[in-house]
């Protein structure tokens, strides 16, 4: 899930203005920034072992939500991030199929497996998201307009038809890192 997470940070923004979007949307994404990470660093990260497990998401959470309550001195900014972090891992369970503890299984309901139904799924919550913000008048121009709308939409449709090709999986950290490697 991509722009789900995207549309549930809009979500949590409209209703506290005092928080950032900004940091809001980077939150939402923060495990997969680590995984993407792992990728640059030409490492591994099996099933999401260091990006997308509890113990994972819960440091990530810590630490990201001291920085943005640090960088913006908003306490309830640095709270909403924390939580936004925590609340990717049960989003990523209904679209994949991830570790979710260390050593457990592979679990999730694997959406991605139906492109159709991942980009319903999706684009809803990312255009949920969207109104809600477009809707307040603190918001900044820039998420606010239909372009905003209209990118995410075609980022799902994109990843969506990427997904199909490869039989209904999104690329891991570890799929590029090796794919990479050996070209």
């Amino acid at each position: 899930m991509i722009v789900g997470h995207l549309g549930i940070a809009g979500v949590a923004y409209s209703v506290r203005r005092d928080s950032s979007l900004f940091w809001l949307l980077g939150a939402s994404l923060a495990p997969d920034v680590v995984d993407a990470l792992f990728v640059v660093a030409g490492s591994c990260n099996p099933h999401g072992l260091y990006s997308h497990t509890l113990p994972a998401a819960a440091l990530i959470a810590v630490v990201t939500g001291a920085v943005a309550y640090a960088a913006t001195g908003r306490r309830v900014t640095g709270l909403l991030v924390a939580v936004l972090v925590l609340a990717h891992l049960p989003l990523d369970y209904v679209t994949g199929r991830k570790l979710f503890w260390p050593g457990g299984e592979l679990e999730g309901l694997r959406l991605y497996d139906y492109p159709i139904a991942d980009f319903a799924v999706e684009s809803l919550l990312a255009a949920a998201g969207w109104w809600l913000v477009r809707s307040r008048a603190w918001a900044p121009r820039w998420a606010t307009g239909w372009v905003a709308l209209a990118a995410m939409l075609v980022l799902q449709g994109t990843l969506d038809v990427l997904g199909a090709r490869n039989n209904g999986l999104k690329p891991t950290a570890c799929a590029l890192a090796v794919s990479v490697a050996t070209h």
